[in-house]
């Protein structure tokens, strides 16, 4: 894809967004979402497909969402506070700089507690298609890639630490849900590909959601040079773990 059809496309899913919040319902007929996958699991896709079904959803926000959950925390407010009055699907919760990631997916116990009676979704693919995945993903503010970004976070010079850390974090976090979570019916489990997400998200949910909004979204999007220095990674490793 070359940069005008990139810019392009771009463009047409605003504009799709937008048309999309006109008709969105009054966010206090509607319950709360929180959508706890890893980013590159559809994130976006769900992002999106819940916009064009009428709720208000915020996605990743720049960092802010996951950083605003923290400071609500270390001020004894609720964990959306800013947020919740606007929104009721979040996804993307996770804030990265040069010195830190952090998984806000992790604070589900305090989004359960502020928020009762919240659905919680948990998206994922295949292990080795998830780390490829964020192995090949661009980070355009600090023009580099994300595993270079990774490895500074880390304060390693072998890749392999960073892709050994994603897994360790994913299957902690899995445990960690999958016990907490145990027979609710409030929780949803899913591999993004499987045929029949819009169904499943319609019965947890017991609201009809239109399954035409449903498609895949991407977010790698990476000019030349950056392309040409994730090609430089080669394949992503197996993790050891």
């Amino acid at each position: 894809m070359n940069r005008k059809s990139a810019i392009m496309k771009r463009w047409k899913r605003k504009v799709s967004r937008v048309l999309g919040a006109c008709i969105a319902r009054e966010p206090s007929d509607l319950p709360f979402v929180f959508i706890i996958g890893f980013n590159k699991t559809a994130t976006t896709t769900l992002h999106v497909f819940f916009e064009k079904n009428g709720f208000p959803s915020v996605h990743w926000d720049g960092n802010r969402l996951a950083t605003t959950m923290v400071e609500n925390c270390l001020h004894d407010r609720r964990i959306l506070s800013g947020y919740d009055r606007t929104y009721r699907v979040f996804s993307d919760m996770i804030a990265q700089t040069l010195r830190i990631r952090f998984e806000a997916n992790s604070l589900f116990r305090i989004l359960d507690t502020d928020y009762p009676g919240s659905y919680f979704i948990y998206n994922h693919r295949p292990t080795e298609d998830w780390l490829a995945s964020r192995w090949k993903k661009p980070f355009g503010k600090y023009k580099c890639t994300n595993v270079e970004l990774e490895m500074r976070i880390l304060n390693t010079k072998d890749p392999q630490d960073v892709v050994d850390a994603w897994k360790k974090a994913r299957v902690n976090f899995e445990q960690e849900i999958r016990k907490y979570f145990a027979g609710s019916t409030r929780f949803l489990e899913f591999d993004i590909t499987e045929p029949d997400v819009p169904q499943k998200l319609s019965r947890l949910l017991g609201i009809d959601l239109d399954p035409v909004h449903w498609g895949h979204h991407t977010t790698n999007w990476a000019g030349e040079q950056m392309s040409a220095r994730i090609a430089a990674l080669g394949p992503c490793p197996p993790a050891r773990i």
